[in-house]
């Protein structure tokens, strides 16, 4: 378990972003490790801006910092004698009224992160609303599910959202390629497992994927034999494969989309010219 442990705090540790508004609730450190005191008290001083995405402007913003540590508080000092409820604040630049919060509870050698306003869902799922239509109101859910399932600390459960929307990608290719291709052999695909359906598919699949098929594997270890900590630590760079797996759908749609507005104008051109 320490060890568990251990991989997940380092993951929230690198910046103040990752530490204050996307670490999950309850995940306590031990300060008597001087490393961790010192990385602590950092993101709890930090008065440097950070680049996030403001859920009220609807983008990416800057943030200011508005720490509760003066700046002439030594690490000796905060770490012996201020004990008590911590807030951090980080105002948008664009409009100072949108504010996120962090709340730590510190107690000797003991902090936890015991509060958030607005969640780190409430922060993450706004940022997937561009993948709804590209997956549909069912999957959509699965995913925004998933991103809460992870912000709250449950790893394996938010893996079993993100399998269902990879199986639900092959599954329509699967589908396109049945409606399509008259040498598509059903009897030899339902033989095969994952790897080799993908390849099957490659070519009603985005290339992302076909590369990097392997993203499957990760998803059911994570279910069968990965610890809850661990799923935690690989749910972001997971997310983030599928999301870029979406990412090239979308592109694909918007260059047909713009392909065919093209194609319309170049004829209207011609009908008036040669009219």
């Amino acid at each position: 378990m320490p060890q568990e442990k251990n991989i997940q705090e380092n993951k929230y540790l690198n910046s103040p972003k990752e530490f204050h508004l996307e670490m999950p609730l309850y995940l306590d450190f031990d300060l008597s490790i001087k490393t961790v005191a010192d990385k602590i008290y950092d993101h709890l001083s930090s008065r440097e801006v950070i680049d996030a995405y403001c859920i009220w402007c609807g983008r990416e913003s800057v943030f200011h910092a508005y720490n509760y540590l003066s700046d002439n508080t030594s690490i000796p000092s905060w770490v012996n004698r201020h004990d008590g409820l911590i807030q951090i604040e980080y105002q948008c630049t664009r409009d100072r009224s949108h504010s996120y919060h962090s709340y730590y509870f510190k107690m000797e050698n003991f902090i936890a992160k015991v509060g958030q306003f607005p969640s780190v869902a409430d922060f993450q799922i706004p940022q997937a609303e561009k993948y709804r239509k590209v997956l549909g109101e069912g999957p959509y859910k699965e995913l925004t599910r998933g991103i809460g399932l992870s912000a709250n600390g449950v790893g394996i459960g938010s893996f079993v959202y993100l399998r269902r929307i990879f199986e639900n990608l092959i599954e329509e290719a699967h589908t396109k390629a049945l409606s399509e291709v008259k040498e598509f052999s059903e009897a030899d695909y339902v033989k095969v497992k994952m790897d080799e359906k993908i390849k099957l598919l490659k070519n009603y699949l985005p290339e992302f994927l076909v590369e990097n098929r392997s993203l499957y594997s990760i998803l059911s270890k994570g279910i069968h034999a990965l610890k809850e900590e661990e799923c935690l630590e690989y749910f972001e760079s997971v997310r983030i494969g599928i999301e870029q797996i979406l990412d090239e759908k979308i592109e694909k749609i918007e260059k047909a989309r713009k392909a065919g507005m093209a194609r319309e104008a170049v004829q209207n051109i011609l009908n008036k010219t040669s009219a």
